[in-house]
């Protein structure tokens, strides 16, 4: 038995057993296949109609915003789920605004959300939770944090609650956990299951690469995969679609992924094989200079983008303008480093499926001509978003939403949700949402700073009415904040808004 399957079967045993611990922690180096076992024990239990919650970390600017997330996240899909909860939830949030706009407070978060809702209530089977990469959370430094709190505080869930936690093994991280009651640790690379790992990325490349014609290669190719999964489904990957300097042959690639490492520049594994797979999809530099700016608004984006959010938000760029084909196109090549691009749905999130993946991006000494300037792919998100607002057909505009009237409250407009969905698509309510979160990140410009003139001059009434009815009127007071300290690094300019209306809020 595999250290996969054998640390599926752990944990779900754990999971269906009475057991005092509330908290199971998998430790593991990237690479190692712990964000997929998160993955599978996630999609058995909800096969199974069993699973709460599942809650992923990504490394973004702001991820400490995230991190906040996770409470009203859980909060949400219990409501979901239980109705008895999201009776009692209502009755805690109907009075307290600080819960409905976004406390930035755990101990308040956890207290309101999740413990007093479950106060009087008695809900039988486990309550499974599973959060992949905690490391990534942003809020995890130190003796305090997510980690320190979650250490703390997990013993005081309910005792059929089940927490399945995925993450790097930091020090910070180990040292709160390990010690913390009601949690149980497990490492990727404990050594009754390690010698085991071998055999599952043997199972795994036999499955995906066929036998007739590579099945000679494939005992190789685990090998060479040093106990890395990752690499392993990367490789693979790149071995069914063969770049053209491979000449389109998966034996000349796989004869070329097996020669001795050239340990370039000190790469790691997974470092020479990103690289190996960027260097033989994208050839000419207008193609590299498409990957750096698509990849990195993927990377960079507050909420993960899909194709229907991406596409419509490079259509208003002033930058780098390609056609909708190339942008797909560049994203069908790279499969096996993000999700959903090769998916027919195109609602479902973009990320990359391995956070090593982001590691390489974002360091120029691994990736070199595939290098990812963070704070670049902020400016080029802060320059679609403000175009997208200002735009006369697709943007922000009086009545968007075609109410009948304006003196009725959001919760009495009938079909609200249908209006939202109809005429604020996914791309103009992000570019709502978070135009300033780009903004900040960004050096004061004049062109950025006459078109976030024109957005308070003229849409700003209609901006604020788009936040109102979808429920984001919250992100304001916030906005005018990172636009204060935005300025402060000009010549001292303002903007003055103009007169506001009712917005039903």
């Amino acid at each position: 038995m595999g250290t996969r399957v054998a640390l599926l079967e752990f944990i779900i045993n754990w999971v269906n057993k009475p057991a005092s611990d509330r908290g199971l922690v998998l430790f593991g180096q990237a690479g190692t296949g712990k964000s997929s076992i998160a993955h599978e024990i996630a999609r058995r239990f909800d096969k199974m109609h069993r699973l709460t919650s599942s809650f992923i970390f990504l490394r973004r600017e702001q991820s400490v915003r995230k991190a906040y997330h996770l409470f009203t996240t859980l909060a949400r899909d219990l409501a979901d789920h239980y109705p008895s909860f999201k009776i009692a939830l209502g009755k805690v949030v109907k009075d307290n605004t600080a819960l409905r706009v976004g406390t930035r407070d755990y101990d308040t978060l956890f207290e309101s959300l999740i413990l007093e809702p479950f106060k009087d209530l008695h809900i039988v089977g486990p309550i499974l939770v599973v959060i992949d990469a905690l490391d990534e959370s942003g809020d995890t430094t130190g003796r305090i944090g997510l980690h320190a709190f979650l250490a703390e505080n997990l013993k005081r869930l309910p005792p059929n609650f089940r927490v399945v936690i995925t993450s790097r093994p930091e020090h910070a991280i180990v040292y709160a956990l390990a010690s913390a009651p009601s949690v149980k640790i497990k490492h990727m690379n404990d050594t009754e299951l390690a010698a085991e790992t071998h055999k599952d990325i043997l199972t795994f490349l036999r499955e995906k690469l066929p036998s007739d014609k590579l099945g000679d290669y494939v005992e190789a190719l685990a090998v060479k995969a040093e106990g890395l999964f990752q690499w392993a489904a990367v490789a693979s990957q790149l071995v069914l679609d063969p770049p053209e300097r491979f000449d389109y042959c998966e034996e000349t690639c796989i004869k070329h992924l097996l020669e001795p490492s050239t340990n370039r520049g000190g790469q790691d594994l997974l470092d020479e094989l990103y690289q190996e797979v960027l260097e033989g999809y994208f050839k000419d530099q207008q193609a590299r200079d498409l990957f750096r700016s698509v990849v990195g608004q993927l990377i960079t984006s507050i909420e993960p983008f899909t194709i229907r959010s991406l596409i419509p938000l490079r259509q208003h760029a002033s930058y780098n303008k390609r056609s909708d084909a190339a942008v797909t196109g560049l994203l069908h090549r790279l499969g096996s480093l993000l999700s959903n691009v090769n998916s027919s749905d195109s609602s479902l999130p973009i990320i990359p499926l391995h956070t090593s993946f982001r590691d390489f991006l974002t360091n120029k000494d691994k990736s070199g001509d595939f290098y990812v300037g963070i704070r670049n792919a902020h400016h080029q998100l802060a320059d679609s978003c403000l175009n997208l607002l200002l735009d006369p057909l697709d943007g922000l505009k009086f009545n968007i939403y075609k109410l009948e009237t304006s003196y009725l409250a959001n919760d009495d407009v009938e079909d609200l949700n249908n209006r939202v969905g109809q005429h604020i698509p996914p791309a103009l309510l992000y570019s709502c949402r978070f135009w300033d979160d780009h903004l900040k990140h960004t050096d004061f410009e004049t062109d950025l700073f006459r078109r976030v003139e024109t957005l308070f001059k003229e849409k700003f009434l209609f901006w604020l009415e788009a936040l109102s009815l979808t429920r984001n009127i919250g992100l304001a007071p916030s906005a005018f904040a990172t636009l204060n300290m935005w300025l402060a690094s000009s010549q001292g300019v303002s903007i003055t808004a103009g007169p506001t209306r009712n917005t039903n809020n």
